[in-house]
């Protein structure tokens, strides 16, 4: 299985308007090549999100994603990242630059288009036919 990763840091915008550093790994693997995991740290509180490739690379031009996920350019340099769960809402500001070179690097393990090509399916559908297994 091919990964590639990536450490960042994200600028949350707290509440007052000030910005927060926030380190982020981004993680990518071949085994499921339409999510891009993204481990935000604070201290020692550690949260986990899975967002769509397609999503990350399209809000670097425009405004992409619905409900959970949204990411939209803001200037030439930064994009905004807006996470959505049933209790918080957070906002943060992300290089886009820094985020166009790892999602360079996830096309260079899966190119856009084929992505289909590393997924089994019928691994996958016996998956949700028998959890058990």
């Amino acid at each position: 299985m091919t990964r590639v990763g990536a450490e960042s840091v994200f600028a949350f915008i707290a509440p007052s308007g000030r910005p927060l550093p926030v380190e982020v790994e981004l993680g990518y693997r071949a085994d499921d090549p339409h999510a891009v995991t993204m481990t935000f740290r604070m201290g020692r509180q550690e949260t986990v999100w899975l967002v769509s490739r397609d999503l990350l690379a399209d809000g670097l031009i425009t405004t992409s994603g619905a409900g959970d996920v949204t990411l939209r350019p803001h200037n030439s340099t930064t994009a905004v990242l807006e996470l959505r769960s049933d209790v918080s809402h957070a906002v943060f500001h992300v290089q886009s630059s820094e985020m166009q070179e790892f999602l360079n690097s996830t096309y260079d393990v899966v190119a856009p288009g084929r992505e289909n090509d590393y997924v089994d399916f019928e691994a996958e559908l016996r998956k949700l036919l028998d959890p058990t297994s």
